[in-house]
């Protein structure tokens, strides 16, 4: 056998025929055994038919993006062939039924298996022939069968009649290459090293989280992809808490009904892509004259208009910081990875309320869909509501004599805020310029009084982001031994951190600044940062055409980029493409 430190293993073939599913139960069972893990999915927009994608990648350390090419890849048609073609190398193993699939592949060690004679002969469902796809990798790789058979039933637990036909479909591929063992030696991977108490979720699924142990009360959202999974998953873990999650009719209704409940003084979120977005920006504005923290989720997707519904991209960073008509104070922060996501949404929540502002956490398909094994969450973690005072509290102060201003002057900025019905509080909210007390007027010196006090609020949000928060990450070289700097955010940073490993073995030196909090921008800490690095070229790397974090960075600070490094197919940088790029890069 050939053991290795990473393996990469590819389903891929008709939509239906399970290699997502094949991909989830491989992957889930590496993370098991004590693996670094990665899982991404590609699939057609369409209600049926189409190619479907599943890519798992497991190592012994730390996993950032997927490579070029696949050592195993299993197919169940033709079209792999020409799709996939680039995960073909001369020595990929390639599994296929010659019934299904006729021609050989374009490149690779064939590994034919009779799939639909085995699942026929043994009267098994043929929906089950990709369980026997991952008995055979399960085989070629060395697993534990026990290990694959747990998560066969995990995958499946609420029909166990269903896992237990798909786990004796697993069961024959595994002794199918018992019996028939490869003629050149298998990929192993290396043994794992044992690296604490970990999770393996969706970046959808750790905003989910996020949004509980944050304390929301409400999740309404129209579906659209790639925001509609955390929809589905905060249907699943709302339900045991009693909490609801409502399917609005549209995103304009969505926006509208998480805006009324934090007026309530419930904290409520949204969640939506690009084409829903857009819609809510009315709402988003409205947030900000009535100064409420509504919390949207922008999950990215190509562009413009529908664009590719089902893929990926970093198009939607500078509309977020301008959205809506109108200048009002917001956050956007920027999540990496599944963990960053996790952190990253309670914190929108805390500052949102503390601060009275809107609140967006941006993430594209690549991460809000893509698996990925990461330290198990933190509990520890406090709650802040800001200004917001207890019904009860309020009655009391009110009742000694404290008369309540909903848009008051403040230190910083901020109001106080009481919950409607509280007993002596008229608690207004109206679209239209107010004075501090929530009535409507167009006096000018009002106007401009309530205009600098609500922006006032941005600058001492800077100012604690800056002192308190994570703005930014750096990873790699002290400048002196820095070749390039890259200018990275979001998913992007996964294939940076990828190609700097590569890069490193070939005396390349990189340092990547992972911008996290993209408005307000950090200004002091990201110039404090670029200083160190003023004679060394930077190349913003990001799933766009115009490097818009290295617009916003200059806009901002002045600090310019050398250039830019985009990807705007819909699909995520392979770590050898980009690195081969970076190279490019540092030849001109």
């Amino acid at each position: 056998m050939t053991t290795k430190n990473s393996v990469q293993v590819l389903f891929a073939g008709p939509a239906g025929s399970g290699n997502i599913t094949s991909g989830l139960v491989i992957a889930r069972a590496l993370h098991k055994l004590g693996y670094h893990v990665i899982g991404v999915s590609e699939y057609p927009s369409l209600i049926r038919g189409g190619h479907t994608v599943y890519w798992v990648r497991a190592g012994v350390e730390k996993i950032y993006e997927l490579y070029r090419t696949s050592d195993y890849i299993v197919t169940f048609d033709e079209a792999t062939y020409t799709r996939q073609e680039k995960d073909f190398r001369g020595d990929s193993i390639v599994v296929f039924d010659p019934d299904l699939v006729k021609r050989d592949p374009p490149r690779g060690i064939k590994y034919e298996v009779p799939m639909r004679k085995i699942i026929r002969e043994n009267k098994l469902k043929p929906i089950t022939m990709n369980m026997l796809a991952v008995g055979v990798i399960a085989g070629l790789m060395g697993l534990p069968l026990e290990e694959v058979v747990w998560s066969i039933r995990y995958q499946f637990k609420e029909k166990e009649k269903v896992a237990e036909e798909n786990v004796k479909a697993a069961m024959y591929g595994y002794e199918y290459v018992a019996k028939h063992p490869l003629p050149i030696q298998a990929y192993r991977l290396e043994p794992a090293k044992p690296w604490g108490p970990r999770i393996l979720l969706t970046g959808n699924e750790a905003i989910g989280l996020g949004f509980v142990k944050g304390d929301l009360r409400l999740y309404v959202a129209y579906p659209m992809t790639p925001a509609s999974p955390l929809l589905h998953f905060m249907v699943r873990v709302m339900k045991d808490k009693d909490i609801p999650v409502i399917q609005a009719e549209n995103e304009i209704a969505a926006a509208q009904m998480a805006l009324a409940a934090t007026w309530a003084g419930v904290r409520a979120a949204t969640g939506t892509s690009g084409g829903g977005f857009a819609l809510m920006n009315e709402t988003l504005s409205e947030a900000g004259m009535l100064e409420l923290p509504l919390i949207i989720v922008l999950a990215m997707r190509p562009g413009p208009s529908t664009g590719m519904a089902t893929h990926s991209a970093q198009e939607d960073m500078l509309y977020s910081l301008f959205a809506g008509h109108g200048e009002f104070p917001r956050i956007v922060v920027a999540p990496a990875d599944q963990e960053d996501a996790y952190y990253r949404t309670i914190e929108a929540l805390n500052l949102g309320w503390k601060y009275r502002v809107p609140a967006i956490i941006l993430v594209d398909k690549h991460l809000a869909e893509s698996i990925r094994s990461v330290p198990a969450f933190r509990e520890d973690l406090s709650l802040e509501y800001g200004a917001l005072i207890p019904k009860e509290e309020a009655e009391k102060r009110i009742e000694e004599g404290w008369e309540f201003k909903p848009y008051m002057d403040t230190e910083t900025g901020v109001p106080p805020w009481v919950p409607p019905g509280t007993k002596g509080a008229l608690v207004k909210a109206d679209s239209s310029e107010h004075n501090k007390k929530g009535i409507v007027t167009e006096d000018p010196v009002n106007a401009d009084k309530q205009y600098r006090r609500r922006m006032k609020k941005e600058e001492f949000l800077r100012r604690e982001l800056e002192e308190k928060y994570e703005v930014l990450r750096v990873y790699g070289e002290e400048p002196d031994k820095t070749d390039l700097v890259i200018l990275t955010w979001g998913s992007a940073t996964w294939a940076s951190l990828e190609a700097k490993k590569l890069l490193s073995k070939e005396g390349i030196n990189l340092s990547i600044v992972q911008m996290i909090y993209l408005w307000p921008f950090p200004r002091r800490t990201f110039i404090e940062t670029m200083k160190k690095y003023m004679d060394k070229p930077i190349v913003s790397i990001e799933y766009n055409y115009r490097g818009q974090l290295g617009i916003l960075a200059y806009m901002e600070t002045g600090v310019k980029t050398s250039g830019h490094i985009g990807k705007v197919d819909g699909r995520p940088f392979r770590a050898e493409d980009l690195a081969s790029k970076i190279k490019e890069f540092l030849k001109t």
